[in-house]
């Protein structure tokens, strides 16, 4: 039966969105089908200390965005415009590795193993991890490192000259670290690096090889049995692996449509406000109608009453028109007006002596 095996993932966090759902995942505040909550207060959590520079032992879950950042503060490096944010390494081993003859796992063996393979990675990289996380309550314990790739940027260019001559520009690169050219063969080096690693602390691990870093052309029946059931366990790690980067999209997103479903309930909030200051107007300005027209229904009234009082008025001079007429012995016809002129004129006759003397009674 061929030994254990152990491998290295290495995972670029592109965007702060990953790095988010990544603390999430961490914390486990999302449902997450492949994960035994009952067990999760068995994870062990790691954060940079800001006196050594190394990881540490935390009670909680590390926020990784707010590790990222006051890491790079703490050792002056910044991020290109739209670059690879960080990177997560992630260690894995054969699940029998950490099973006891019971068919559990065997806690502080994981926990050892976890601690050796920070140390080995600080060796290797130090003081560019910034949290880290043991996952016990799934089904294969794993080590996931967060780290902060880092790249001393040169300009050698007249028209880029670095302002401190004598030093070189911290820049986060994941892709300079992992990527480029020489990536799959510094993937493959690490494999074999963390093989040796694991052999000098005393775990017996051993890498699993490719093929193609084989450059076998012929098998064995022997080997081929080997090399299936090696291919079977690969399988299942990747299986594994693969359910746990579909959990994490999941968790994304279902971050994505929480993140807009917030967005829509404050439009409705504000659009319900807007709503409300309108139908608040509208009941104002009914009210000021409403005001109006009762002003405008009294006025109408006073004006009827003092319409009516001019006409008893103009009815009562009417009549005593009529009187004076009679006693002037004037024939008055025509308007009012016309009939009041005849009268004046009929008095002035009577005044200066032009027509009968008057006699009361």
């Amino acid at each position: 039966m061929s030994k254990p095996k152990i491998a290295i993932r290495v995972q670029p966090l592109r965007k702060w969105a990953d790095v988010g759902a990544a603390t999430q995942h961490g914390q486990r505040i999302r449902n997450v089908e492949h994960v035994n909550k009952t067990r999760s207060a068995l994870n062990v959590h790691y954060q940079v200390s800001p006196k050594t520079g190394r990881l540490t032992r935390c009670k909680v879950p590390a926020d990784v965005a707010a590790c990222l950042r006051r890491r790079a503060a703490d050792l002056g490096a910044s991020w290109h415009k739209g670059a690879i944010v960080g990177t997560e390494v992630m260690f894995i081993a054969s699940p029998e590795f950490f099973a006891t003859n019971e068919g559990d796992v065997d806690l502080v063996l994981a926990r050892r193993w976890a601690d050796a393979c920070i140390d080995a990675w600080e060796g290797l990289f130090p003081g560019q991890s910034v949290a880290a996380r043991l996952d016990l309550d799934e089904t294969t314990p794993h080590l996931s490192i967060f780290f902060l790739p880092l790249h001393e940027r040169q300009y050698r260019s007249a028209a880029r000259p670095l302002k401190n001559p004598d030093g070189a520009h911290l820049k986060v690169s994941h892709n300079k670290t992992f990527g480029e050219a020489k990536g799959p063969e510094i993937l493959a080096m690490l494999q074999s690096w963390i093989a040796a690693e694991m052999q000098a602390a005393g775990f017996d691990l051993e890498r699993g090889l490719r093929v193609d870093e084989t450059g076998a052309q012929h098998k064995t029946p022997a080997a081929g049995r080997n090399a299936v059931a090696a291919a079977r366990e690969l399988a299942q790690q990747i299986e594994e692996l693969a359910r746990e980067e579909a959990a994490r999209r999941h968790e994304e997103s279902e971050l994505a449509i929480q993140k807009r479903l917030d967005a829509v309930n404050v439009q409705i909030a504000e659009a319900g406000q807007r709503m409300r200051d309108q139908h608040r107007k509208t009941l104002d300005a009914a009210e000021r109608l409403k005001r109006s027209q009762e002003e405008l229904e009294a006025e109408r009234v006073q004006l009827q009453r003092e319409r009516e009082d001019l006409l008893t008025r103009i009815q009562t001079l009417d009549h005593v028109m009529h009187i004076v007429a009679r006693e002037l012995d004037v024939e008055v016809t025509g308007s009012f007006w016309h009939r009041l002129r005849a009268i004046v004129d009929a008095l002035a006759d009577r005044r200066s002596g032009g027509g009968p003397a008057f006699r009361p009674g």
